[in-house]
């Protein structure tokens, strides 16, 4: 069947990194779209790859382009060439319902631009009655929970907090990625598929024998990531300006949600918004610590010496289930201390008050700190071997090695220290468990 409606162009260097809205009219009548695109010299979105083109590609119907539009239908990146909206189903992590008619807009993002240019070509065909597509799920049946050291103390629970499925850029579906969860442990499950909520009614709210589900997004723009959870819709993600990132950010806050930088180093990919300010927390930890996480760590120091009370938490940032070498749920692991049941509301009440830490898995190991008098007292549990140091206003003030599988330590707290945090260090350097800081005076 050929193509109802066709849009071609060209992007040049001077359009790289914005997003562009071309509109088409979808008459009365219509159940289904089909889009499928194309565009030269294509190379892949990673950003160690270069000289070639990428295109991302989302799609808003008739209820308008704006801001928090209902009429946005899902954004894919570059990681599908074609995809179909029908009344009934669509392809992730696009979204089914009616297809008014009226004017819809593709929407196209030169992320990468060759520099011989970047010529594009859309179709867009109307019933071509595509049959729902078929689901191979390799993760199914009862999940077995392992059998991991509890809590060492009262009201702490494990989770990971960043996570995709096939509706971004992952490789599985989020009834495997919970399947999966299981599997690693988990007590909640923080879902954040980018610029896409559409994942959130796959997950449900978890429970019963698998994790808690946090809902959340991560909120993709051209020069850094942030993660919004507890919240049910998309934010602003095509002006990426200091500006546009803020509002989008402000907007998010206002509404509840609880927003995280995510990776801010390289190839996390980094964060560029330098005059960005407001947001609570920032993920210190992603993937593997090897996977250069002392820059992020750093990059959380330095805020917290400028007296900013922004709270460090981890995400594995999984994306392939089905392969080995990817990293894992859990690696690393967010534990927050919970006061009652485990719900994503405790869990983000718990990261809003700083009750958490940060470890290298879901064993652990366990990191505890707590003020009495004029020491800093820390507890580490299944770090027998390791370095517990104590970090005031950005600097190794003291420490003391772990000899046994649970210890206690007291470390005198320097007399003018506005703030003290805990961590564990193998002999490599490597961290391997950060709690979050203590407060003990303002600037």
């Amino acid at each position: 069947m050929s193509a109802n409606v066709v849009l071609t162009g060209r992007f040049e260097e001077k359009d790289r990194k914005r997003y562009f809205h071309l509109p088409f009219e979808v008459p009365r009548g219509i159940r289904q779209l089909h889009v499928r695109y194309s565009y030269n010299d294509q190379i892949d979105s990673d950003p160690l790859i270069t000289g070639g083109n990428t295109l991302d590609i989302g799609l808003f119907d008739e209820r308008g382009i704006a801001p928090g539009s209902r009429g946005y239908r899902g954004w894919s990146g570059s990681e599908k060439l074609e995809f179909t909206v029908d009344t009934e189903w669509a392809t992730p992590p696009y979204r089914p319902g009616p297809i008014g008619a009226g004017t819809w807009h593709v929407m196209l993002g030169p992320y990468k631009i060759a520099p011989q240019g970047l010529e594009f070509r859309v179709e867009v065909t109307f019933n071509a009655d595509r049959p729902r597509e078929e689901r191979v799920i390799r993760r199914s049946g009862t999940p077995t929970r392992p059998s991991l050291p509890g809590a060492a103390e009262r009201g702490w629970v494990r989770g990971d907090l960043h996570c995709h499925t096939l509706f971004s850029d992952g490789d599985s579906w989020p009834a495997e990625m919970l399947h999966a969860a299981v599997e690693a442990g988990l007590e909640f499950l923080g879902v954040t598929d980018h610029n896409s909520v559409a994942h959130h009614p796959e997950y449900g709210t978890g429970g019963g024998a698998y994790p808690v589900v946090v809902p959340g997004v991560e909120v993709t723009t051209y020069h850094g990531h942030w993660n919004a959870w507890g919240t049910d819709r998309w934010y602003e993600f095509r002006e990426p300006t200091d500006a546009g990132v803020s509002s989008a950010m402000r907007e998010a806050v206002a509404a509840g949600a609880f927003v995280s930088v995510c990776h801010p180093k390289p190839f996390g990919p980094p964060w560029e918004y330098e005059d960005v300010r407001g947001f609570p927390a920032i993920e210190v930890w992603n993937g593997p610590w090897e996977r250069l996480n002392a820059t992020s760590l750093a990059f959380w120091e330095s805020r917290l010496c400028a007296g900013e009370r922004i709270v460090a938490l981890g995400g594995s940032d999984t994306h392939q289930l089905r392969a080995e070498h990817h990293a894992k749920l859990g690696s690393p692991t967010t534990w927050v201390r919970l006061d009652g049941d485990v719900d994503a509301a405790s869990v983000l009440g718990a990261l809003r008050r700083g009750e958490s830490f940060v470890s290298a898995s879901p064993a652990g190991p366990q990191l505890y700190l707590e003020r009495s008098g004029d020491d800093a007292c820390v507890r580490a549990v299944d770090g027998a071997g390791v370095f517990v140091a104590l970090v005031a206003d950005g600097v190794v003030a003291s420490g003391a090695a772990i000899a046994s599988r649970d210890s206690e330590v007291a470390l005198a707290i320097p007399h003018d220290a506005r703030y003290v945090r805990a961590q564990l260090v193998d002999a490599r350097g490597n961290v391997l468990a950060l709690t979050n800081p203590l407060w003990l005076r303002e600037r």
